[in-house]
């Protein structure tokens, strides 16, 4: 990637390149002043991501075994810059670089509610650090004439909301114009540095008893110290400078003052660093390079001095923009944001600290994930919450309570209404919004889960968001990308993938922009030739980056489309297009993104495809899907899959081995399983039915109850919950 020059005054200005964010600041440690804190906690629990050009804050699950994470709720916050957590509290702040600290509430299920909003002075804030007491919270500035830190507090008088503090409601060091592009607090709190990104220094405040600052002094720095981060139980600083491309090692002294360990350290030629971590484990050091698209790597000595690992960086694509970077507080994790799209990038390590990409290789975010923070402790359990099932004849959603035994019971006074001839249901990933394709009528109906008002307990009924919006002829499948962005509908008739895009609380955009639209009116977001005849079936890859469709012809196709991530736009790849045998009638992805299965009912097989890194599929396995594969499923945490098959209705399970278990329903149609993998549901389209089938530890199934429909019921989707 060619490096980037900034000249202080452009980044006054604040512009999408420049964004001074930190990871972290401090924010995530739960340790009482005094006592540092703890290397290992127990599990990952929920990611907060804040994100600049997306401007929101999110919430993502993270399941502790594996590091898949899923989005939960989503806020709008301009320009989110920085997000840390309060200690000792289910509290969460977001900073606005346009000016605002957002305090919200998080909830035990991931959600985030709204408590307070603070207006710190200044339009540029920088960064964010609350202190380890959770009594108090800094800001940096650095707006021309208004160069410093604000000081906050969590006011226990009025519920804890966070206010100014009076009378030192701005701190400046005793130098002109700082520029301080990130805090860091010490670990037993006494102390907050500043890294000024003009001044090459690293200003050291005093922390008071109440929270106040009282500027100290500074050491020299590299050029452009740019990024702090300290050892977790170990008395070592380090700064990451922006412009000469090294490391900055410090000794941090009995009073907070700093010591150089060593001189700086050059990453590499000519770098330009962007993010710093270190591990939980205070072992291992890693630095993100914008210049060369690396993340150097480093080991810490017994004498807290930094030294290249045996391969001193690993490589990301030309086209990542590598920003900033988080360590997870509970599991050998680092993630780096992609500040040119809408991912964050995962890696592991292991002994030896080299970084090795996790499958899959990123997480899908709004654009510009600026910074992510992690909770932890109990690792989550994944609960359901209700069934849907849309019945073709009878144009409506069939509702059920959903319980974690598998219980299915018949859920509100009557279906809500379709359009003519639903075939296809989606869920958003928080599992909050519907989408059901209407073949007949060529729309789209859109749902949200609520609360039934007529009985006294909280219920998950669907009601309709806004009248069905159009869609191209046919439409008979659909899905929604992982981030919950964006909405992809295929449409067999007219040949077309189109692209929809979703607002925060899951309606389909409009044109105009006031979301009161005709049905005729929604905003379309690119629209794709398929090219081939009669496609039926999509997926899209855990990362958001691909989708593939096939087409239902005797010499069927599986078709690679390119997403951006930024604005959920397609690139049609005709050169990676793939035989998938005759008549593909459905096509999934595995959880971990690395093989691609497709199930073909006229020849009664199904395909496995390897993934490359460029969505490129390679062919695999074949082996007997049945007669009459109608559609497929991936299980959402381990690689096991699914085929049902309408002429012998029946699944097949493949993991290990596989295995065949008869549906206790004629013509099975849709199929579904819930979050925790521990039951699938499969809708039967001739015998008006849902089945419920137990999932053994090896994904192996055990037909359980059966409960009536509506008529022609054509799929299935779940709502579930984490907590």
């Amino acid at each position: 990637m060619e490096r980037i020059f900034l000249l202080w005054p452009a980044l006054l200005a604040f512009t999408a390149a420049t964004v001074l964010s930190a990871c972290g600041g401090g924010g995530g440690s739960g340790a009482p002043v005094g006592v540092s804190a703890p290397s290992v906690a127990e599990a990952e629990r929920y990611a907060l991501v804040a994100a600049y050009n997306g401007d929101s804050l999110a919430s993502y699950a993270v399941n502790a075994d594996t590091g898949l994470m899923r989005l939960v709720d989503r806020v709008p916050v301009n320009q989110a810059s920085a997000v840390a957590l309060r200690p000792g509290h289910d509290q969460v702040l977001v900073l606005s670089s346009a000016g605002s600290v957002d305090h919200y509430q998080l909830g035990a299920d991931g959600s985030l509610e709204f408590f307070a909003q603070v207006l710190p002075g200044g339009g540029q804030l920088t960064d964010l650090a609350i202190h380890p007491a959770g009594e108090w919270a800094y800001v940096s500035n650095a707006e021309g004439g208004a160069n410093g830190i604000y000081p906050l507090m969590f006011d226990p008088e009025d519920e804890g909301e966070l206010k100014a503090m009076t009378p030192d409601a701005f701190v400046e060091p005793d130098y002109a114009d700082p520029a301080f592009a990130s805090l860091l607090l010490s670990r037993d709190g006494d102390h907050l540095y500043a890294a000024d990104l003009v001044h090459d220094r690293i200003a050291r405040f005093d922390v008071g008893d109440d929270g106040t600052l009282a500027y100290v002094d500074y050491v020299e720095a590299g050029n452009g110290p740019y990024r702090l981060a300290r050892h977790p139980d170990r008395d070592y600083l380090y700064a990451a400078n922006r412009f000469d491309g090294t490391l900055s090692q410090y000794r941090v002294l009995a009073d907070g003052g700093l010591e150089p360990l060593a001189e700086p350290m050059e990453a590499g030629q000519n770098a330009q660093l962007e993010g710093l971590v270190v591990d939980r484990g205070g072992r291992f050091v890693y630095a993100s390079d914008i210049t060369n698209d690396k993340v150097w790597q480093f080991r810490v000595t017994a004498e807290g001095t930094l030294q290249p690992l045996t391969t001193p960086a690993v490589d990301v694509e030309a086209a990542v923009s590598p920003r900033s970077l988080v360590a997870s507080p509970a599991s050998d994790r680092v993630y780096l944001t992609d500040g040119s799209a809408g991912a964050m990038l995962a890696f592991s390590f292991g002994d030896d600290g080299e970084l090795a990409a996790m499958a899959p290789d990123r997480v899908a975010t709004d654009a510009w994930p600026a910074d992510m923070v992690f909770t932890t402790g109990k690792p989550l359990t994944a609960h359901n919450r209700a069934a849907y099932v849309i019945n073709g004849n009878d144009d409506d959603i069939s509702q059920f309570s959903f319980a974690d035994d598998g219980t299915l019971t018949p859920l509100g006074d009557a279906n809500p209404a379709t359009g003519d001839y639903p075939v296809a249901i989606a869920a958003h990933p928080t599992g909050d919004y519907f989408y059901v394709a209407n073949a007949n009528e060529d729309t789209v109906s859109q749902f949200r889960r609520v609360t039934s008002q007529l009985i006294e307990y909280d219920v998950n009924e669907l009601s309709a968001i806004r009248a069905p919006v159009s869609a191209d002829l046919d439409p008979v499948a659909l899905a929604v990308h992982p981030s919950g962005n964006f909405l992809y509908v295929v449409s067999r008739q007219s040949q077309t993938v189109s692209a929809y895009g979703l607002e925060m609380n899951g309606e389909i955009e409009d044109n105009n922009g006031i979301g009161d639209y005709t049905p005729d009116d929604p905003k379309l977001l690119d629209q794709e030739q398929v090219g081939v005849l009669d496609p039926v079936a999509l997926t899209i890859d855990p990362t958001g980056r691909f989708l593939w469709v096939v087409n239902d012809r005797p010499a069927g196709f599986i078709v690679l489309f390119r997403i951006d991530t930024s604005d959920g736009s397609l690139t049609r790849i005709d050169e990676a297009s793939k035989a998938a045998g005759q008549n593909p009638r459905a096509v999934a992805i595995n959880a971990s993104g690395e093989t691609v299965y497709v199930a073909a009912s006229g020849d009664n097989q199904v395909r496995s495809y390897a993934v490359a890194g460029d969505g490129a599929l390679t062919p695999g396995a074949t082996g007997l899907s049945g007669q009459g594969a109608a559609a497929l499923l991936a299980a959402p945490i381990h690689n096991w899959f699914y085929v049902i098959n309408q002429v012998d209705s029946n699944v097949l399970w493949f993991a290990s081995e596989v295995d065949v278990v008869s549906s206790t329903g004629t013509a099975p149609s849709g199929i579904a399983m819930d979050r925790g993998e521990r039951h699938v549901l499969v809708t039967n389209l001739a015998s008006g039915n849902l089945t419920r089938f137990n999932v053994a530890d090896d994904g192996a199934l055990t037909a359980g109850d059966t409960v009536e429909t509506g008529v022609g019921p054509l799929g299935v989707a779940i709502s579930s919950y984490t907590e």
